[in-house]
């Protein structure tokens, strides 16, 4: 069975680039009149409006082409090219990485980087004066500030002019983005992201969003979710705050400050929202909605949200970055906690299929299996990577997701878990999630993640990894309470599963590791799980005979 969008069909071009759509198009017509959109330092105040980033990004691009020997087709990583995206946070090797698969030839980076970007540069041949500081001035280095004065001086008609989609061609075929996968279970992929893709998701979103909003806070990384943090914004001319750096009182003074309605977050910063006593001295009854679209929301967190901050709603929407951005979202009508744990209804111009995880048999509804999806936001494949691409991006058209989840007789879509994180003891599969949300109904339990660990008879057994409330830095909760909570938990997963789904142990952490979009990075667990007998751990085991499982 395939299931398909109940959203109008949207006209999605193919003949134009991204630069064009947003800038020589009815868009940018539209924002020259109300001169109200643009990107807002949180901190500072200083505010760029979309007039003045089409001006410089079209200096620096001049720049680049006539001093720096930029070409079509060239990678520029930041840390009419195509852009790839890292971490600041990334250490050299990984960056070395990062840099290799995208065969990136320029490099943007910030002064406290510096030293690691040039290092990894020299060790993939990279020339230190095609490396540039995105703000500051450091070492003599040329600024994004220096390539924009450059370009202005070639005058109004010495300005490089926009790529082109040739005659005859597709935007479907040219490659405007490099996004890195999320790396939960292996080391990042670069997703090929045309410049349709990136058209369509922007159309996809404005059809979904709240046209009175005009005003969105950039609290997430911005070199992973930049089209919903730039380019629909442009698109929608919107006012978005941005923030230099995390801190959870840098977001909510600017949430107060700013009156922002609609704020987004991922799953560690509802802990933080639900358990952070500096949360009470902000005033945030103005808020309407959470939204949020980057990993699994536990329902037990739902509920607690909801009971912090009544009056408010969630929209979830779900994606990956193979489908740059979203392929299910809820509505405005949709808004409250009532569809909360449900990832919302299919994007426009978009299919699913659930498809039974051993046979590969199409299924109906409320039927879990694997999410296939087609639609004009699914990427082009892995840059470099036929294997991967092969696999992943069949011929067949439709996107192998690695998420298990069904859809309901309303339309809506549940995750339920991804393939590769499922634990299977005795060869019956278990579900991470589901454990974990049954742990965090415990009152002293702030987070949990839950793996696999080996196991001779079993073949595998589920092991809890916890963070407790009120943790210290040091992790030190007082070695009685973590012993007795390690027990408790055994018991309310025995009391509420089935036998193959008990814990086979717990084990107490500082905190659980996650990517910047808040997936939990399993392998880090198994990881340290491997590594466990080298290391101080506090560790509740179960006390029951292999034969009774």
């Amino acid at each position: 069975m395939i299931f398909s969008s109940t959203r109008p069909r949207l006209d999605v071009p193919t003949d134009v680039t991204i630069w064009d759509w947003l800038f020589e198009s009815r868009h940018y017509t539209a924002q020259q009149a109300t001169k109200r959109g643009g990107f807002n330092n949180a901190a500072t105040g200083v505010r760029i409006g979309y007039k003045d980033v089409k001006a410089y990004s079209t200096f620096a691009s001049t720049a680049l082409v006539q001093n720096h020997g930029l070409r079509p087709g060239d990678t520029i990583i930041i840390l009419s090219g195509i852009v790839a995206g890292a971490s600041p946070a990334h250490g050299a090797d990984e960056l070395v990485y990062l840099l290799v698969s995208s065969r990136a030839k320029f490099i943007f980076t910030i002064p406290s980087c510096l030293s690691k970007v040039m290092r990894s540069a020299d060790r993939v041949g990279i020339p230190h004066a095609r490396v540039f500081l995105l703000e500051g001035r450091q070492d003599s280095q040329t600024t994004l500030q220096d390539c924009i004065d450059i370009g202005r001086s070639y005058g109004p008609g010495g300005q490089e002019g926009s790529f082109k989609i040739l005659d005859g061609s597709s935007n479907r075929d040219s490659c405007g983005y490099l996004n890195f996968s999320s790396g939960t279970t292996g080391r990042p992929k670069a997703v090929m992201l045309s410049h349709h893709n990136i058209i369509a998701q922007c159309m996809q979103a404005g059809q979904t969003s709240d046209i009175e909003n005009k005003k969105m806070l950039a609290v997430l990384p911005l070199y992973h979710g930049l089209i919903h943090l730039i380019h629909v914004p442009i698109m929608r001319d919107m006012e978005v705050l941005m923030l230099s750096s995390f801190t959870m009182e840098s977001m909510l003074d600017t949430i107060v400050k700013h009156r922002i309605t609609e704020v987004p977050i991922v799953p560690p910063m509802i802990v933080r929202l639900l358990n952070d006593p500096k949360v009470a001295q902000y005033d945030l009854s103005h808020v309407k909605t959470f939204s949020s679209g980057a990993a699994p929301i536990a329902t037990e967190l739902l509920r607690q949200l909801e009971k912090a901050y009544p009056g408010t709603g969630l929209k979830q929407s779900y994606g990956m970055t193979e489908t740059c951005g979203a392929l299910t979202t809820h509505s405005l009508n949709e808004g409250g906690y009532k569809y909360a744990h449900t990832v919302g209804t299919i994007m426009a111009n978009t299919e699913l299929r659930i498809v039974d995880t051993m046979t590969s048999f199409p299924l109906g509804y409320n039927a879990q299996g694997e999410i296939h999806a087609r639609g004009p936001q699914i990427a082009m494949g892995y840059l470099g990577n036929d294997e991967a691409t092969n696999k992943t991006f069949p011929p067949d058209g439709w996107l192998r997701t690695g998420d298990v989840g069904f859809i309901d007789s309303e339309g809506f879509l549940t995750i339920t878990d991804r393939i590769k994180d499922m634990i299977k003891v005795k060869g019956i599969g278990v579900s991470p999630v589901e454990l974990e949300d049954s742990l965090l109904q415990h009152p002293a339990v702030a987070d949990a993640a839950v793996v696999g660990i080996p196991e001779e008879y079993s073949g595998q057994r589920p092991k809890a990894y916890v963070v407790m409330k009120g943790t210290s830095d040091s992790g030190a909760t007082g070695e009685i309470s973590w012993r007795v909570v390690g027990q408790e938990l055994m018991e309310l997963i025995r009391s509420q599963k089935v036998r193959h789904k008990w814990l086979s142990e717990v084990e107490f952490i500082d905190a659980i590791p996650k990517g910047p979009s808040g997936k939990i990075l399993r392998r880090k667990l198994l990881e340290r799980a491997e590594a466990e007998g080298m290391q101080q751990c506090r560790i509740v085991r179960e006390i029951q005979s292999r034969g009774k499982l």
